[in-house]
C-alpha cells in the first residue's frame, strides 16, 4: 500500500477506535476493553472535524496510477477507495443520517456485554472486570444518549427501541447469571462488583427505556429517497436510480416466486403427491427434522458433510482446519434460530467460532417444541448451515484471517452488501452445483429464504421511498414469502430502523454479475474455486470497489 495512505488509514482507524471503542475491542483489539463511546455534542463535534481532516488530507495525496494493472496496484486503489468510503460513511452517519439523534434502537449494541462472557481470550475474572467496567458507564451513557435524542421519533423505531432495552436490562438480570456464578467460584470478589453494577446498569436501561416510552412520536419514519439515494451511495458505491433498483429487485422477485413453483412442483412429483400446493410442499419438507436430543449432534455432522463437499466439488478453497464450535444458542440471543459467532477479524487470542443453534426449552409443550423443530427440519438447517458456515460467513472470516497481507484498512473496513450479500449468494450458489443441484427440496427452502431477503429489498424502498406503511409490509411479507402474520410484522418492523436490509438481496444480485463478468473475461481459465478465492482476497469491500479490482474494464453496470 501507498506508506503515505497507509499511515493515513491507520490513524484514521485508531481515531475510529477512540470514538467508538466497542468497534475496537470487538474487532480483536482489547486495549479497548471496558470503554463506552462518548456521545456528547462536543465530543461528536470533534470527530466530524477529524473526518472532515482526513479526507482533505487523503485528498491531497497523489492518486494511484490508474494504468497499473498489477495486484499490488490493485490493491492499492482498492484500499484508498475504501478508506474514503469509510470515513464518508461515518461522516455520512453523524451529519445527514443523525442515526445517534433520530434512531435509539442502533445504539443499544453499544451496552451489551456478551463478548466478555463468551470469548475466552482472557481468564473469566479479567473479561468481567471488563464487563464491570462497561456496565458502570451505561448510566452516564444512557443520559447522554437522552439527551441528543430527538424530542419526537417515529413511532415505530421509538416502539422497537423500547423494546430492545428493555431486552437488555433483561439480559443484565438474567442472561449473566452464569457467568458470575462461574466466576464466584474462582474470585468471589470480582463476581460481588460485576454483580452489583449489572444490578445498577438494568435499573438504568430500564429507566431509559420508560423515558424513550413517554417521548412524542409521530408516524412518519421514513428517511426520504434523498438519504436512502446517498445511503446507497456512501455505504455501498451504488449510484443506480433507485426506481432502477426497485425494478431489478422486483424482477428477482417474480423470478424466485417462479422457481418456487417449479422447485415445489417437482418435490410433490418425486413424493408421489403432483397437485398439492407450494404451502403443502413447505409443510412435508417442515416435517421431516431432528429430535429435539439430536439437534445439535447432527447439526455438527451435517457441517463436516457440506464441509467435505466444498473440497470434493472444488468450490472454494477452505483456508484452515479449524472447526467452528457447534453449540446451543445463549440464553440472551434465543430470539434467532442460527447464527454464527466468528472471532474479531483481528482477533490473535481467542480464535474459537461458534455456531449457536438454538434447542427447544424443556418448560415448553409437546406442540410448541413440534413447531419450533419445523424450523430446524434437515433441508432448512442446509441452508441456514451454508449461509452462517460452509462457506458463508465462516469461511469469509477464514479466508480474512488466514488470507496474510492485507491491508488493515480492509480488514476493518466492511460492507454490509458484501457481507451479508456473500452468505445468502452462497445459499444459491451451492444448489446450482453438485451439492443440491437435483434436490427440489433444499431449491424449495433455500427459495423461501429468498424470498424473505426479495421482500426486505422491496419493503425497504418501499416504506422509505414509497410511502409505503409498516401494515402494507407486513401484508406484503405474508403474501410473498409465505410468512405468518406475526413474523411478517417484525420482519416489516425491522425495515423501520434498517433501511440497509435490502443489502442481502442487492449484494447477493451484485455478486452474481460479477461473476457473469469475470467469467466471460477469465474464458477458460475460470473456475468456480479460482472466482470465490479471488472475490475473498479483497477483504469485504463494497462490490462496485470490488469490481474494479477484479474487471479490467469494469464499466458502469453493476446489477
Amino acid at each position: 500500500m501507498n506508506p503515505a495512505v497507509d499511515a493515513l488509514a491507520e490513524r484514521a482507524i485508531r481515531e475510529h477506535w477512540e470514538f467508538a471503542p466497542t468497534a475496537g475491542s470487538r474487532i480483536g483489539r482489547h486495549e479497548y476493553d471496558g470503554r463506552l463511546p462518548d456521545f456528547s455534542a462536543g465530543r461528536v463535534a470533534r470527530r466530524v472535524e477529524e473526518l472532515h481532516r482526513s479526507l482533505a488530507q487523503l485528498s491531497s495525496l497523489p492518486a494511484e496510477d490508474a494504468d497499473e494493472t498489477g495486484d499490488d496496484s490493485r490493491m492499492n486503489r482498492l484500499s484508498r477507495s475504501l478508506l474514503e468510503m469509510f470515513l464518508r460513511r461515518e461522516l455520512f452517519g453523524l451529519e445527514e443520517m443523525r442515526t445517534l439523534n433520530n434512531n435509539p434502537q442502533r445504539q443499544v449494541g453499544y451496552i451489551g456485554v456478551g463478548s466478555y462472557v463468551q470469548r475466552d481470550y482472557a481468564p473469566l475474572p479479567d473479561r468481567l472486570r471488563s464487563a464491570t467496567a462497561v456496565l458502570r458507564q451505561v448510566p452516564d451513557f444512557l443520559n447522554t444518549l437522552d439527551g441528543i435524542t430527538d424530542a419526537e421519533l417515529g413511532e415505530p423505531i421509538r416502539d422497537m427501541a423500547v423494546e430492545a432495552y428493555r431486552g437488555m436490562a433483561s439480559f443484565y438480570n438474567t442472561g449473566l447469571a452464569d457467568a458470575s456464578t462461574q466466576c464466584a467460584a474462582i474470585a468471589p470478589d470480582v463476581a460481588a462488583e460485576f454483580d452489583a453494577a449489572r444490578e445498577i446498569a438494568a435499573v438504568a436501561v430500564a429507566d431509559f427505556a420508560r423515558r424513550l416510552q413517554d417521548r412524542r412520536v409521530r408516524p412518519e419514519f421514513a428517511i426520504g429517497s434523498d438519504l436512502y439515494r446517498r445511503m446507497l451511495e456512501v455505504g455501498e458505491g451504488v449510484n443506480t436510480p433507485l426506481l432502477d433498483v426497485l425494478s431489478i429487485g422486483q424482477a428477482n422477485l417474480e423470478q424466485n416466486l417462479r422457481r418456487l413453483d417449479e422447485a415445489a412442483a417437482r418435490f410433490l412429483s418425486q413424493i408421489g403427491a403432483p397437485g398439492k400446493s407450494v404451502r403443502e410442499a413447505v409443510a412435508q419438507v417442515a416435517a421431516n427434522h431432528p429430535t429435539a436430543e439430536a439437534l445439535i449432534p447432527e447439526t455438527r455432522a451435517m457441517l463436516e458433510d457440506i464441509r467435505q463437499s466444498l473440497i470434493d466439488h472444488d468450490i472454494i478453497t477452505v483456508p484452515s482446519e479449524e472447526r467452528c464450535q457447534v453449540t446451543e444458542t445463549p440464553s440472551y440471543m434465543r430470539y434467532a434460530f442460527a447464527a454464527m459467532d466468528s472471532p474479531g477479524g483481528l482477533e490473535d487470542v481467542a480464535t474459537e467460532a461458534f455456531y449457536y443453534v438454538t434447542p427447544v426449552e424443556p418448560d415448553w409443550t409437546p406442540r410448541q417444541q413440534e413447531e419450533w423443530l419445523t424450523n430446524f427440519n434437515y433441508h432448512t438447517l442446509k441452508v441456514i448451515s451454508v449461509h452462517e458456515v460452509y462457506p458463508g460467513h465462516y469461511v469469509h472470516n477464514l479466508h480474512n484471517r488466514h488470507g496474510g497481507g492485507l491491508p488493515l484498512i480492509n480488514r476493518v473496513a466492511t460492507s454490509y452488501a458484501f457481507t451479508e450479500g456473500w452468505a445468502h449468494y452462497t445459499e444459491e450458489m451451492m444448489l446450482e452445483t453438485e451439492y443440491g443441484r437435483d434436490d427440489p427440496a433444499l431449491w424449495l427452502t433455500q427459495l423461501l429464504e429468498a424470498l424473505v431477503r426479495n421482500c426486505r429489498y422491496l419493503c425497504s424502498l418501499g416504506m422509505h421511498t414509497q410511502g409505503m406503511t409498516v401494515d402494507e409490509a407486513t401484508a406484503f411479507f405474508q403474501a410473498h414469502a409465505y410468512m405468518e402474520e406475526h413474523p411478517a410484522r417484525r420482519e416489516a418492523l425491522r425495515g423501520t430502523f434498517d433501511p440497509g436490509y435490502l443489502n442481502y438481496t442487492l449484494g447477493k444480485l451484485m455478486l452474481l454479475k460479477l461473476r457473469q463478468d469475470w467469467r466471460r473475461q477469465e474464458g477458460s481459465a475460470y473456475g468456480l474455486r479460482r472466482f470465490h478465492d479471488a472475490a475473498l482476497s479483497w477483504g469485504a469491500p463494497p462490490v462496485p470497489l470490488l469490481r474494479q479490482a477484479m474487471i479490467n474494464e469494469p464499466g458502469t453496470e453493476i446489477l
